[in-house]
């Protein structure tokens, strides 16, 4: 019996392992109320007694320097509230209004600024931050290129994490953001898009500096030692852009970071959940070791066609999250899972899926995962 960290890392790898992975994650806020673990050593746990193969996750942000001062407010407008935030730096301030909606979930108050990689921001703006050029000068303070303390926290963040991987032999992943992603965080979608076309120099400038950023962080990831860097990709794909403009705005950083984690000896997945398959190509032409995502239903996306479109590249999927485990019968379930298995086989293939399972998602639904997993893994043992 292979343990998750060697069975993982081959299926990763496309080489032969004991059986087909089952690897997936919960949305960690809410919780499922069946998800009963306090901390990362009883998920651990948990998932070892259901046979599921887990990982460790650490990650490596990019945060303002302590120079930069936040100023948050809200203002009432009619029968809704607006968040009004102010980002002084030497350089200059920038300033942001988001509409507060209901299912905005966490602490919204004066003491508690909201990040820039959240993904209620882009559909909420009524100002966004990054308007004109000059307001690039506030990069350097706002995602600096060097922070002691981000270094600080990514050190202590791998010890720890790297002590726990090792004790339940699971890999432990370096799950980083960067790249187009952030223009969907920064600005609403319609307009990113528009200013790729429109502005494509300052959009270039604002990606140039973030990824630059967000490559120190991975370089001292990667000195400390990973088993395979998760890299982001959920708003890099055909949902927003066209090829041309992944080619332009998404492959160079992509391929600079594919790089630096096969130097290191370290492996690549690449996050994306839908809007794949108008970019095979591009996808084809990228190293990276497996496509973690690829939801056979909520678009028009293709198992068979992406497994052939990507020779040698594992996939990490085979189901839909919101679809078929979120809203589907049990039933429904373990079909999906059984065609997951006849399409892509027992080699280069993660039974899973990219979205965490969510708190309202029915039990039973999680069991007939499992339960369909399990007979598809003693059909193709070996």
């Amino acid at each position: 019996m292979m343990t998750s960290k060697e069975r993982l890392l081959a299926a990763a790898q496309c080489q032969p392992v004991d059986y087909v992975p089952l690897a997936f994650h919960f949305w960690p806020h809410p919780r499922h109320p069946q998800a009963i673990w306090n901390n990362d050593r009883e998920r651990l746990a948990f998932y070892r007694a259901h046979e599921w193969d887990a990982r460790v996750d650490i990650g490596a942000g990019v945060s303002p320097l302590p120079e930069v001062q936040v100023e948050v407010d809200f203002e009432t407008r009619d029968d809704y509230t607006v968040l009004h935030q102010c980002w002084h730096t030497p350089a200059g301030t920038i300033e942001e209004r988001l509409r507060v909606t209901d299912d905005w979930p966490g602490t919204r108050d004066s003491t508690n600024p909201v990040g820039f990689s959240d993904d209620f921001r882009t559909s909420r703006y009524l100002e966004f931050p990054f308007k004109t050029p000059q307001d690039l000068a506030t990069l350097p303070y706002l995602f600096p290129l060097e922070n002691p303390r981000d270094t600080e926290q990514i050190i202590q963040q791998h010890h720890d994490a790297r002590t726990l991987a090792d004790e339940f032999e699971v890999p432990l992943f370096a799950y980083f953001s960067g790249g187009m992603d952030w223009l969907i965080w920064l600005y609403p979608a319609e307009e990113a898009v528009l200013r790729t076309q429109d502005e494509p120099e300052m959009v270039h400038a604002l990606l140039n500096h973030i990824n630059a950023a967000f490559t120190t962080r991975l370089k001292t990831t990667l000195e400390l030692g990973v088993d395979a860097v998760v890299r982001r990709g959920w708003y890099e794909s055909a949902d927003f852009w066209n090829p041309s403009m992944y080619t332009e705005f998404a492959c160079p950083a992509l391929k600079q970071e594919i790089a630096l984690a096969h130097a290191a000896g370290t492996l690549f997945f690449y996050l994306m959940d839908t809007g794949i398959m108008p970019i095979l190509d591009q996808l084809a032409a990228l190293p990276f070791d497996c496509l973690l995502g690829a939801d056979p239903a909520t678009s028009n996306q293709d198992l068979v066609t992406i497994r052939r479109a990507l020779p040698g590249k594992a996939l990490w999927g085979g189901v839909s999250g919101p679809l078929h485990l979120g809203m589907g019968t049990p039933a429904e379930v373990e079909q999906v899972v059984e065609q997951a298995f006849a399409t892509c086989g027992n080699t280069g293939f993660i039974l899973g899926s990219a979205v965490g399972y969510r708190y309202d998602w029915p039990w039973e639904n999680l069991l007939a995962f499992e339960r369909a997993w399990k007979k598809g893994r003693a059909r193709t043992q070996g």
